[in-house]
C-alpha cells in the first residue's frame, strides 16, 4: 500500500538532515563538488514539482462548497492566499534551481580544469 505523501516528505527531510550532518563531518578537501551541484539541482527540482502539485490541488478546491461549510467567514480568501504563497514559493524555487545549475556548471569547470593536487 502506498504511503501518505506527508510520510514521504518527512522521510525526505530526514534524509536531507542526515546529508547535512554527514557533509559537516566530511573531509571537504576530498569531496567531488560537481555531484553536489547535480544533487542540489535534483532536490530543488523535486521541491518545485511538489509545490506545483500542491498549488494545482488547492486550486481545484470548490470554493463555493468551502464557503457554505465554513464555520468562520471567508475561508476561500485564506485558500486564495495559500495558493498565492505556493506560487511565490515556486518562483523562489525556480530561482534557486537556476543558481544551483550555475553552481553545478562552475563546480564542473573547476573540477575539469584543476589537477587533483590543486583541489586539495
Amino acid at each position: 500500500m502506498a504511503q501518505h505523501p506527508l510520510e514521504d516528505m518527512y522521510a525526505a527531510r530526514e534524509s536531507l538532515d542526515s546529508a547535512v550532518r554527514d557533509c559537516a563531518d566530511a573531509d571537504l578537501a576530498s569531496l567531488d563538488w560537481p555531484p553536489f551541484g547535480a544533487a542540489l539541482l535534483g532536490v530543488l527540482g523535486s521541491l518545485h514539482n511538489l509545490a506545483h502539485e500542491l498549488t494545482n490541488k488547492l486550486d481545484q478546491v470548490d470554493r463555493d462548497r468551502l464557503y457554505r461549510e465554513a464555520l468562520r467567514d471567508h475561508p476561500h480568501e485564506a485558500l486564495d492566499r495559500a495558493i498565492g504563497d505556493l506560487e511565490k514559493m515556486n518562483g523562489v524555487l525556480t530561482s534557486a534551481m537556476r543558481h544551483a545549475g550555475q553552481y553545478w556548471e562552475e563546480a564542473q569547470q573547476m573540477h575539469e580544469y584543476t589537477s587533483p593536487r590543486e583541489r586539495e
